[in-house]
């Protein structure tokens, strides 16, 4: 009687100890409570990255999801045995934000923004249930997030995360009336909550930019009212208390608090976390203090007093969610036995992953993998280029058809890999000709030409046609055109030669002075014969008076007798 009596002190102890707590928190791979803004204890060595979190006064119990567990997705934590139970199975590709359960129905709701669909199990014994859940709504559009159990009427409430038209639906638990509630004044409804006690909806919009709200309204989407607006808050999750509304914003890794009933108040700074980003919270109450007078809730709060550990009425095999996909599951244990050319936890990788760099990977018969390398390369993961630093002296490497390095030299270099200096070639050219096998074309002759590259130190002749078809009639315009330009050089230079000889005056007369001056006489020319001299006959034909030449030719021919006798004058007198 007395160990009776002790280990029953010893559970009641335990229960209050569990429920001595305000919140629970997702973060990381831990459960955490607290109380006063101090944890009193942390669970999950068993678990990865929580993220979605429900809470379940009725029967004690948490629900929660891990994104990163090989076997299932959604695990009930039940709080006063501390026993962990898997209840879904893991999807290939899925990401759950949002997670809600009915006591009264024994029904657990959940989202998948990527099925953009509302999933939901019963947890009810004998029930039948697909192993992934069972499919509830499947949008089109809509971006289902946060999820939401009213038990005293019937519904689900969730939110739209769709910015281009946001909006906050609900829907009975057959997804039946299927309504929208709250449509303007919403860019991104993350969070949602319900308080039965007051019958009000509570909603964090994360609004665009660095923007949020904390809103409310009825359950029918009316009487809308914003308790709070800021900035720089990222809100994720949001909890209502019996007396404060708690929300964690990932913009500071805070959870705040504010007081439900008091308008115009100020937000506390609840908690702070410097590693891990919290994710989902909860915050503990009793049934009994938020259900108490209303008429639609008479069945919770007659389950609530059953007090029904739901943890002893469900049969769920401890394995379920587990699953091998490349292998069949061990008999009796949380393993899978891999199929060959696999690994990993769930036979998920292959052993080809990432083996072969520069390949394609194949399995032997054994499941060991073997690579088949691309041109150019080689090495048991093909791993190393066959043209890597091959070539020296600027060579250009290439690939030939065996898949072996072949070096183009360039420069004064020669051998496989262009490491050999060239030899200078010494032969004559009369020697070399006698290597030039050339083949005569019967449209235009061949003459040979000398090359200098060379084969063993000999010289190798290039066997060219004599005419080029756009080379040779170049060079013939050009010379025709110089040739001419030399012939039209020669007779400008000649004719330059020649204009500048001109006659000069061998000696000078003086005009008399007693005579009158010429620029007296008006029949006369004006021009001396001081003024003419050095000066061309053509351009000034100037000529002395007959007086003054010689007296005795006075009555002879004036005008021949003064050429005569000006020319007599003259230089060179035998070209005129």
């Amino acid at each position: 009687m007395c160990r009776t009596e002790c280990l029953l002190a010893i559970v009641a102890l335990s229960i209050g100890l569990v429920n001595s707590w305000d919140i629970a928190i997702t973060s990381g791979d831990q459960l955490e409570f607290y109380s006063n803004q101090t944890k009193t204890s942390s669970e999950g060595t068993r678990f990865r990255d929580l993220s979605a979190l429900a809470y379940d006064a009725v029967h004690n119990m948490l629900l929660f999801v891990d994104k990163q567990n090989d076997n299932a997705s959604i695990f009930s934590y039940h709080l006063a045995t501390k026993k962990y139970q898997s209840l879904v199975r893991r999807r290939s590709y899925e990401n759950i934000q949002g997670l809600a359960f009915d006591p009264v129905k024994g029904t657990l709701f959940w989202t998948d923004t990527n099925e953009r669909s509302i999933f939901w199990i019963s947890l009810m014994p004998g029930s039948k249930n697909d192993v992934y859940g069972n499919l509830l709504i499947k949008m089109q559009d809509e971006i289902p997030r946060a999820i939401a159990v009213d038990s005293c009427r019937g519904y689900i409430y969730w939110t739209n995360t769709n910015i281009t038209k946001p909006s906050i639906e609900r829907a009975r638990f057959d997804g039946s009336e299927r309504e929208i509630i709250v449509n303007t004044d919403i860019y991104m409804p993350v969070s949602i909550a319900i308080d039965q006690k007051t019958k009000k909806l509570y909603w964090a919009d994360d609004k665009e930019g660095i923007h949020f709200s904390i809103e409310s309204s009825d359950l029918e989407g009316k009487n809308r009212e914003t308790l709070l607006k800021g900035v720089h808050h990222q809100p994720n999750a949001l909890t209502v208390s019996k007396d404060s509304i708690y929300w964690v914003d990932w913009g500071y890794k805070y959870v705040w608090k504010l007081a439900k009933d008091k308008p115009d108040s100020e937000p506390i700074e609840y908690l702070k976390f410097s590693n891990e980003v919290p994710f989902g919270i909860v915050a503990n109450y009793q049934v009994a203090d938020e259900i108490q007078g209303i008429p639609e809730c008479e069945t919770l709060s007659k389950l609530s007093q059953n007090k029904t550990a739901i943890n002893d009425s469900f049969n769920i095999p401890k394995d379920r969610g587990l699953f091998c996909l490349h292998g069949v599951k061990v008999e009796g244990k949380l393993a899978c036995k891999c199929s060959p050319g696999y690994t990993g936890d769930r036979c998920e990788i292959s052993v080809c992953n990432n083996y072969c760099l520069e390949g394609d990977c194949s399995l032997t018969s054994e499941g060991e993998p073997t690579c088949s390398c691309k041109p150019g390369y080689k090495g048991a993961k093909c791993e190393v280029n066959i043209c890597s630093q091959y070539c020296l002296n600027s060579g250009v490497c290439s690939v030939s058809n065996e898949n072996m390095a072949v070096c183009q030299c360039h420069g004064d270099y020669e051998g496989q890999r262009c490491e050999v200096p060239k030899v200078i070639p010494t032969s004559s050219p009369a020697a070399a000709k006698e290597n030039c096998n050339c083949t005569k074309d019967n449209h235009s002759p061949l003459h040979l030409t000398e090359s200098p590259v060379s084969n063993d130190g000999e010289f190798v002749m290039d066997c060219n046609q004599g005419w080029d078809n756009v080379r040779d009639p170049v060079i013939v315009v050009l010379g025709v055109l110089c040739g001419l330009l030399c012939v039209a050089c020669t007779v400008l230079i000649t004719k330059v030669l020649h204009l500048k000889r001109r006659p000069r005056i061998k000696k000078r007369i003086i005009v008399n002075k007693n005579v009158t001056p010429m620029t007296a006489r008006p029949d006369q020319c004006e021009i001396t014969i001081e003024n003419c001299c050095n000066m061309n006959i053509c351009e000034t034909p100037c000529f002395e008076p007959r007086s003054t030449i010689r007296p005795t030719l006075g009555d002879g021919k004036p005008g021949k007798e003064e050429k005569k006798n000006l020319i007599a004058n003259m230089e060179l007198p035998d070209e005129y």
